[in-house]
């Protein structure tokens, strides 16, 4: 009797039991003993989840059975587009180095040709010469000629092979940005991946809580039924009711968006059914961030593309300081002439090139200083890449450790959240405790629990992070 006391001093709970004493004496007498039909306990019909249709056709990789991150991320790396764009630039920088190889070798060059004249002779005249006949009136010629030119460069201040190193250095940082946009996809992918698990996750709390408000609902009724409850916290637990049910809704919502963002990552149909595993990243060693760092500036793909352009760089200066040096090169010809075809009278010649521009009005000048100023800003970028790491690996490091300890304290609160509902249900079955505490305790449990799911999608998403920042082998 002394906490009945007690919670009727309470100022919001005495208007609330004021308010009920209020309702229950303003109705008759049977329809105190007997709740109304809208007051019985029912349980309320779920709204269907939203399915969309699956596309005609599905991936020959795509298992039938739940994904692991690695494997979306496999899959991924053989459909997404921006991978293949990256092994199309590398195509490119191979092509551009085979041209810039090209004066170096041996070159040849060949032509041929036949001609046929015919003049017309008004009167008289005479003709004469190769293959000429006099009918009166036209005068005809014709002649063959071919020719072949073998070209060798010999000398040129070493201007070739600096552009040569310079296209060499160009791809193998093409190739880095291969390296690099398989790192950057497979990380999109397993954030993703831990979305779409935390999302599916929170559909399954928000399902418990769905049928927990129902059980308190029923409790709210038979507490009426038996006459020591009110109307009012049967309204309270049929709006509990209707409020979780919109929370379910909004949460599956939210996992089959995730879901097709999942499969728009891994580069398939959006539409595809996809379905997540409960596995998590493996763990990472971050206690030392200083040898975190040291790692990544080793690995990561951004700071050695970054050290390749600066290369690329350096060989351009190079190369643009021979741009107007003496050229030397080395030529064999072969030509024949006659009025038949094939011609049959060979001309064979041995010589040198030589090709010198001393003024060329200030080109090589112009080319040494935008030679300059491109291995400024490569050094610039070359920086900042490093920067870029330096700050990737120290927020990912930070960011881990947060997160597990939000995963302890989250499995506190669970704790404590069960236990509170599990002590106000007691006490509002035994008429000690209220049902607004019933449905606080409630609404406290589904925030532990959805803390909880989002602390662990968060521990697993900033282990992929740092496993990124790192340089970690997505294969």
């Amino acid at each position: 009797m002394e906490e009945q006391r007690l919670m009727i001093t309470h100022p919001s709970r005495r208007k609330i039991l004021l308010l009920a004493a209020l309702c229950l004496s303003a109705a008759p007498s049977a329809a105190r003993e007997t709740p109304p039909e809208s007051y019985r306990s029912r349980e309320s019909p779920l709204p269907p989840p939203i399915e969309i249709p699956a596309p005609a056709s599905r991936p020959a990789d795509l298992p039938d059975r739940p994904l692991t991150a690695g494997e979306a991320v496999e899959i991924a790396l053989r459909h997404h587009a921006n991978v293949a764009a990256a092994r199309a630039g590398v195509a490119g920088a191979e092509a551009r180095l085979r041209q810039a190889e090209a004066p170096l070798k041996i070159t040849v060059g060949t032509s041929a040709g036949h001609t046929h004249a015919e003049r017309v002779i008004t009167e008289g005249g005479s003709g004469g010469g190769l293959g000429t006949s006099i009918g009166g009136s036209t005068v005809s010629a014709s002649g063959s000629q071919a020719s072949a030119t073998i070209r060798r460069l010999l000398f040129d201040s070493r201007h070739t092979r600096d552009l040569v190193r310079q296209a060499e250095a160009t791809e193998r940082g093409a190739a880095e940005n291969v390296t690099r946009a398989e790192y950057d996809l497979a990380l999109l992918v397993k954030l993703a991946y831990y979305t779409y698990l935390q999302n599916t996750r929170l559909v399954a709390v928000q399902e418990s809580n769905l049928r927990n408000r129902q059980e308190q609902s029923g409790q709210a009724e038979a507490r009426l039924k038996e006459g020591v409850g009110i109307p009012l916290d049967v309204v309270r637990g049929k709006t509990a009711i209707a409020d979780a049910t919109l929370n379910l809704t909004v949460a599956r919502n939210n996992a089959a968006n995730a879901r097709v963002s999942l499969a728009l990552l891994m580069g398939i149909d959006p539409r595809t059914p996809i379905a997540v595993g409960e596995g998590g990243e493996p763990e990472i060693a971050a206690d030392d961030l200083d040898k975190l760092v040291e790692t990544a500036l080793g690995q990561r793909p951004e700071v050695s593309q970054a050290r390749r352009s600066v290369e690329a760089a350096q060989h351009g200066l190079n190369a643009a300081k021979s741009t107007n040096a003496p050229n030397v090169s080395a030529t064999l010809g072969l030509s024949s002439r006659s009025a038949d075809f094939p011609p049959v009278s060979t001309t064979a010649s041995l010589g040198a090139v030589v090709t010198w521009t001393p003024f060329d009005g200030g080109v090589a000048q112009a080319r040494r200083a935008e030679a300059q100023a491109s291995i400024e800003a490569t050094e610039a970028q070359l920086t900042n890449a490093r920067q870029a790491v330096v700050a990737g690996v120290t927020q990912a490091y930070l960011n881990l450790h947060t997160a597990e300890q939000r995963v302890t304290t989250a499995e506190a609160g669970i704790a404590n959240a069960e236990e509170s509902l599990r002590l106000a249900r007691g006490r509002y079955d035994a008429g000690f405790g209220t049902f607004l505490d019933v449905l606080d305790a409630q609404a406290s449990l589904v925030t532990a629990r959805t803390s909880h799911v989002n602390a662990q999608a968060a521990v697993a998403q900033a282990r992929a992070s740092l496993a990124h920042a790192l340089g970690m082998p997505v294969r």
